[in-house]
């Protein structure tokens, strides 16, 4: 069981000491490096306190206060920290020399060694593996850095900030130095290094008010050709926050560094992003739509955490929200301007519903700013991310755009240059927007229920009809299924709503009003146009306006009118998603509504008719069926396997009703789709749907055609064509794997989506499979996304992971045990699968367990225990 104590948030103090200034020097060695490290150390109080600082594998050549190298009775070592016992009450100089070792370092935190290149991560807690500091979010400095190393093995030598001098050593001009600054203070974690043989591609952008900002990209000889697209949607980004937020870019240089071995997507470093090479190094021929767009967002994310995240950073780790779910929400406000706003909605709350909801549902559901932790690795997750990003959003929503931007501006200006706290921001936003709490439109301290409550609000909503007053009743009432103190908690919801007439169904009579559910139940009246005898349909949760589940009276003939008519691209498509939840339902619990799924079809039908190649995208988001973690959780007792087949007999149905509108739609599309992205991305996200249904069907012509695909000039027909061909048994999917593969072997980036690709299909040799491509001459342990690949894509795997045997579990939980021996992050990411042992049937559930139990008997890290111990709980 596990031996550290949890953090708790209600045991935060503020540390007793400023450090203003921070000077940092790397000798760099072929076998260690020596860092010296000279901290400006301000005390706060008066008197003498305890300097506690942290380290971790760190050896200690030496330390001076003042000048005066301290004897060993001055201070106190451990594993840990290090105490210096009675420094002054006033200014001083702490001078600490010590000793490194990136080469065996493992981990992926700190300073370690990817590809042959030194980098860093140290958010959350990785720079106590580089010298000895509080490491602590709290603690902003000015850093100034010096870096020493072999020109011949070292050419490029990166930190944050501007560059201030650059030479070869004068008494040895094998080496070289180079001295970077970072005038703006900020966090530890936000420090990082790079040392390598790397080439750069250069570009430059002109701010708003003139300056020029140099940019470049720093990847691995032979990749350059692969950063455009990262180049131009940083440019993008940098616009984009100007022209919306009025927030420029304050350093002189802009630098992105791509790192293979790297367990983020990518890391906000001031000045010096260091990012997973997957969401840098791509183009059209080696990269889908879906990922481009993910590394233009990401590229833009970790851009705007220049201002919410850098020059303003968070209090502490409980804070992590306020710069992640804020970020997150920018991002996705861009990506909405840049691709539309109907579809990027749609892709978020998909998202939201089959990570975020399960998550809530689950042992390690936590609250948007937890009460504890024992990692903080742990909490980087959907809740704090995604959750975090809808509650900016509820409260866009609530404020209005004009006030919302008030006050942020005022967030902004009081905060800049320090670590805030959640609350900072959202008093913040109200007194920009309205000066005092008392004049705000909502309970704020009922909207922080959202931070501190762990699980999804679930809302009931019942209607009733007053033909004789043209009058809509509805009821509403919320609940919150969290822990036991959140069952009476009363949120803050806002709900847009609109109606519409049966009679006319083109305009809605009332669109998109805001009522507010601020109390457990609360009452709306909806005043229709005189004259309407018939009860209007009801359009609820536009835009997916909160974060929530709702249960509401809605008939089958109101969701198929919204189905067809609504014009929210949302609660368009959420109303299909309603009706194959509940065609699915059905089949599974034996009772098959024919009449519905017929209904249904010919709705199906009718939109192709309307939509065709008007809104491709649009029209291949309402044939996608919903995912795999929202079917589950319509069930008290998840089947699986079950769940997966009757699914797939359902697009199998689906295919066959609609075969030949979907062979029209596919021909006209393989002839006339753009292939130069954005434009015509909707086409081949809709070809590469209806080729998913036809495989289904037999249509061996469209087999043919996607073995063909395989080799075509855009990446995201060639992965559409492998995918529609991975459900079936087939020798045109072992064609089509071998030649991708064959292709692609030498590009580990791309490669990686072939190792997913074989571990998720079915295959009659089982498991055998799995342990063929981790022992794979390609496959690379040391790289999490070759790990989350094959063991993610395993997961996925529905029949072989889930096998009755158990046979699926173990393997997984022993190669889990494995990962965490070299890295106990990416191991206690994929360890949550397990996490909804208890809502299986008996035979997966014993299956589950015992694989649990075998993971919580091993020798396993502090990250991988705590997630394991909550399973278990």
């Amino acid at each position: 069981m596990s031996t550290q104590e949890s953090i708790k948030l209600s045991s935060y103090r503020e540390y007793p000491y400023l450090i203003p200034r921070i000077y940092l020097d790397f000798d760099i060695g072929t076998d260690y490096i020596v860092v010296q490290s000279l901290m400006i150390i301000k005390p706060k109080l008066k008197k003498s306190s305890k300097l506690i600082l942290q380290g971790n594998q760190i050896k200690l050549l030496s330390i001076s206060l003042n000048g005066k190298v301290l004897n060993s009775e001055d201070y106190s070592t451990s594993n840990k920290e290090l105490i210096i016992n009675s420094p002054p009450v006033s200014e001083f100089e702490l001078k600490i020399i010590s000793q490194i070792d990136p080469f065996g370092n493992t981990s992926l935190e700190g300073l370690y060694l990817s590809s042959g290149m030194l980098t860093t991560q140290c958010e959350a807690e990785g720079f106590r593996r580089i010298c000895y500091h509080p490491d602590r979010p709290d603690i902003l400095s000015k850093y100034t850095v010096r870096l020493e190393a072999e020109r011949d093995l070292y050419p490029i030598l990166l930190s944050n900030g501007n560059k201030k001098y650059s030479g070869n050593l004068k008494n040895n001009n094998r080496r070289h130095e180079i001295i970077w600054e970072d005038p703006f203070p900020k966090p530890s974690y936000l420090f990082a290094l790079v040392a390598g043989k790397l080439n750069s591609v250069s570009d430059t952008y002109c701010t708003n008010s003139g300056r020029l900002v140099d940019i470049k990209i720093y990847v691995e000889p032979g990749d350059e050709k692969y950063t455009k697209h990262a180049i131009n949607s940083l440019k993008t980004a940098m616009k984009w926050d100007e022209d919306n937020y009025g927030l420029e870019y304050d350093l002189d240089e802009y630098k992105i560094v791509a790192v293979r071995h790297f367990n983020m997507g990518a890391m906000e470093n001031k000045g010096l992003n260091i990012f997973n090479s997957k969401l840098v190094l791509a183009d059209s021929k080696t990269t889908t739509d879906d990922e481009l767009e993910r590394i233009e967002s990401v590229i833009a994310h970790e851009y705007f955490h220049n201002w919410t995240g850098n020059r303003i950073t968070c209090r502490d780790w409980f804070q992590l929200s306020l710069k992640e779910g804020l970020t997150v929400f920018r991002d996705q406000s861009f990506t909405s301007d840049l691709h539309g706003a109907g579809i990027k909605r749609i892709e978020d709350v998909s998202f939201l519903r089959n990570f975020q909801f399960t998550e809530d549902k689950g042992p390690t559901s936590h609250a948007v700013k937890p009460k504890e932790y024992v990692a903080i690795d742990n909490f980087y997750t959907t809740t704090i991310y995604e959750k975090g990003a809808e509650l900016i959003r509820m409260l866009e929503l609530l404020l209005g755009k004009e006030m919302f931007f008030q006050g942020i501006n005022l967030y902004i200006k009081t905060f800049d240059g320090s670590a805030a706290t959640t609350e900072d921001f959202i008093y913040s936003l109200i007194k920009g927007a309205y000066l005092e709490e008392k004049n705000c439109p909502f309970d704020v301290k009922k909207f922080l229920n959202w931070y501190y409550k762990s699980g999804t609000p679930k809302v009931y909503i019942n209607q009733s009809w007053d033909s004789k007053n043209s009058i809509l009743n509805v009821s509403f009432e919320q609940k919150i299924y969290g822990d036991k103190t959140s069952r009476n908690i009363e949120m803050v919801i806002p709900i847009l709503y609109s109606c519409y007439s049966r009679d006319k169904p083109s305009i809605p009579i009332v669109e998109d009003n805001l009522f507010v559910l601020d109390k457990n139940k609360k009452n709306l009246q909806i005043n229709i146009t005189p004259g309407e005898k018939e009860p209007p349909v009801l359009s609820i949760f536009r835009r997916f306006s909160s974060p929530v589940v709702w249960e509401s009276d809605l008939s089958i003939d109101d969701y198929l009118f919204l189905f067809l008519n609504d014009n929210d691209y949302f609660s368009r498509w959420d109303s299909g998603q309603f009706l194959m939840r509940e065609i699915i339902k059905n089949r599974i619990s034996n009772k098959v509504n024919y009449l519905l799924e017929e209904r249904f079809i010919f709705a199906i039908k009718q939109a192709i008719e309307s939509l065709e190649i008007k809104d491709p995208f649009f029209l291949a988001s309402l044939l996608t069926t919903p995912g795999f973690a929202e079917l589950e959780s319509l069930f008290i007792k998840v089947d699986p396997i079950n769940i997966y087949r009757e699914s797939l007999k359902f697009q199998v149905k689906i295919g066959n009703e609609i075969l030949q509108e979907l062979r029209i739609l596919a021909d006209n599309l393989l002839v006339n789709v753009n292939y130069e992205w954005p434009i015509g991305r909707g086409g081949r996200k809709l070809l590469g749907t209806i080729w998913s249904y036809l495989t289904l069907t037999g249509d061996k012509n469209v087999r043919k055609n996607c073995v063909e695909s395989i080799s075509h000039s855009s990446m995201t027909i060639a992965r559409a064509a492998l995918g529609a061909l991975k459900l079936i048994d087939s020798t045109e999917t072992e064609d089509a794997s071998k030649l991708f593969f064959n292709l692609w072997k030498d590009n580990p980036v791309v490669l990686d989506s072939w190792f997913a690709y074989e571990a998720s299909r079915p295959n009659k040799q089982g498991i055998d499979v799995i342990e063929k491509l981790l022992s794979h001459p390609k496959f690379d342990w040391r790289a999490p996304n070759s790990i989350r690949a094959v063991l993610g894509g395993f997961s996925k795997n529905i029949e072989l992971f889930h096998s009755l045997d158990g046979q699926g579990y173990l393997f997984m939980a022993d190669k889990l045990i494995e990962v965490d021996k070299i890295n106990p992050i990416t191991a206690s990411r994929i360890v949550k699968i397990f996490s909804k042992w208890k809502t299986y049937v008996d035979k997966n559930k014993e299956g589950m367990y015992a694989s649990i139990l075998k993971i919580n008997k091993a020798n396993i890290s502090s990250n991988t225990r705590e997630v394991v111990e909550l399973i278990l709980k």
